[in-house]
């Protein structure tokens, strides 16, 4: 839960004896600046580390889903759900067994423009995701390659609004949301190897609530539902499987995990009654790539991750 889901309610912190602080409003919203930031961190009684955290932070774009009709939402626009919009030479993506994937989203990048703060993302074109119309890959096996697709086509005029294929069932299909961007600051999670040693457990608590993150992204850090993906992306994409602790115990992940900062978060879907998207208990659905791929516009090796309660 963000920042965003406590704006009615008394932020609440620890003092050094544990007692829990009101503290009352904050900010109003996500933070959106390095000051809403230090507000943030002086609530919660965490302003002697700020200095040590302004290095980590990273620029997020936070989308809002809106529920419409597939047929009030134009063809290229950015949305979660509905019909996918691909261009001639562009087939609906399919496993090796020659299964339809769900389309999960498609985001118009020239609608990104005043947003993409760190310019990472491309300036136009359109890129579109798809996952495993099952739901049940959860990126821990290499051989779950064929599971998810991501497609960067740099066209956004001539495109056509596929129709369903008659492989996927009703549970495949997710309903339309129109998308509404805005743009925030991220922080590392309380787990991430990039603050490891900078708290201590008690100040822990406080941190998580500072670091919560929102629920739909682009960018920035994950909000995590079972801990960091960086490590499980370098690993599984270099052929070791990380459904089990061999991939993590096996000798090459020392040569291997340097790798992992390459890694950042390219988007990242919530549970939703509304999209009728549900990953696995209420978790998250997490697409990743290497900084560098994205630089180059290659999307070829990106990899995903789902985590549920």
């Amino acid at each position: 839960m963000g920042i965003k889901d406590k704006l009615f309610n008394w932020f609440k912190a620890k003092d050094k004896d544990g007692t829990e602080m009101n503290l009352g409003y904050v900010i109003d919203g996500e933070p959106k600046s390095i000051q809403d930031l230090q507000k943030l961190f002086k609530a919660y009684g965490l302003e002697h580390k700020f200095d040590l955290f302004k290095p980590l932070v990273r620029s997020r774009i936070d989308f809002e889903l809106t529920s419409v009709d597939d047929e009030l939402i134009q063809i290229g626009q950015s949305k979660v759900g509905g019909k996918p919009d691909l261009d001639s030479s562009t087939s609906w993506p399919q496993t090796n067994l020659k299964k339809s994937l769900s389309f999960i989203a498609q985001i118009n990048c020239n609608e990104l423009m005043e947003h993409n703060n760190d310019s990472l993302l491309p300036s136009n074109g359109l890129i579109s995701f798809f996952y495993d119309s099952e739901q049940e890959s959860w990126g821990f096996d290499p051989k779950e390659k064929d599971r998810m697709k991501v497609i960067y086509s740099t066209e956004t005029e001539n495109l056509g609004r596929q129709d369903y294929p008659d492989d996927l069932e009703e549970h495949s299909i997710f309903n339309s949301n129109k998308l509404q961007f805005d743009n925030s600051l991220s922080l590392p999670g309380w787990e991430h190897e990039s603050i490891e040693g900078i708290l201590n457990n008690e100040e822990g608590d406080n941190y998580i609530e500072i670091s919560s993150g929102v629920e739909n992204q682009l960018l920035g850090y994950s909000n995590c539902v079972q801990g960091p993906m960086e490590l499980d992306c370098q690993l599984v994409t270099n052929g070791l499987y990380c459904g089990d602790s061999s991939g993590y115990n096996d000798p090459r992940r020392k040569e291997l995990e340097i790798g992992s900062k390459d890694w950042i978060l390219l988007f990242q879907v919530d549970s939703d009654e509304d999209t009728g998207m549900m990953w696995g208990d209420s978790g998250k659905l997490y697409y990743w790539i290497k900084k560098q791929d994205l630089i180059e516009l290659n999307f070829n090796n990106c990899w995903f991750s789902l985590q549920c309660y």
